[in-house]
């Protein structure tokens, strides 16, 4: 028996969700989730616009486990760091999740799953929204180089500095006076 709670933009995700109760009813989560929620994120963002959709499917693996997977998906703005003007990056994550109890059980977890952990066997799902979106960014963001502000390129790939031919002195060439001399 499969059940969907789905949450479009007009309803709400759940605050709080227990992995457990839709793991063992299979169910699944899906909905859009407004990116000026993310208040962590949005300290990294050139702006809070948006949303980001998730979508899960909970299940009991063979080993008992409480696992999801699905996907989320969000088209945030970071800025370019060619230009620093906006620059929108698409973000596709895949999400293979493994809910557990502590850290302690979060070691057993294999590699195949990202381990989520309960507090008080629920799951706050904006924060674990946040936290995959936020390892998703990329590091170093920019446009394409052509949808980049033209001025901010000229400075940024300026070649008036010194040329590279030119000799500098060795800064530590006035060492060579304190060598004693071999007599």
């Amino acid at each position: 028996m499969s059940i969907l709670f789905a949450a479009m933009l007009n309803d709400s995700l759940p605050k709080y969700f227990d992995p457990r109760k839709y793991a063992h009813h299979e169910s699944a989560i899906e909905g859009y989730l407004p990116l000026n929620q993310l208040k962590e994120l949005c300290a990294v963002l050139a702006s809070d616009e948006g949303d980001a959709f998730i979508h899960l499917d909970f299940r009991v693996d063979e080993d008992r486990r409480y696992i999801a997977t699905g996907s989320l998906k969000t088209v945030v703005q970071v800025v370019c760091q060619r230009c620093m003007e906006m620059v929108s990056q698409e973000l596709t994550v895949d999400l293979s999740l493994a809910f557990v109890y502590d850290e302690e059980h979060a070691k057993n977890i294999p590699s195949d799953y990202d381990p989520v952990v309960m507090t008080d066997g629920e799951i706050i799902l904006a924060d674990m929204v946040e936290q995959e979106i936020i390892l998703a960014l990329p590091i170093v963001a920019y446009h394409e180089e052509s949808g980049c502000n033209p001025t901010a390129v000229k400075y940024a790939s300026s070649t008036d500095d010194a040329p590279d031919d030119e000799q500098k002195p060795n800064p530590f060439s006035i060492l060579a006076n304190f060598k004693p001399s071999k007599s």
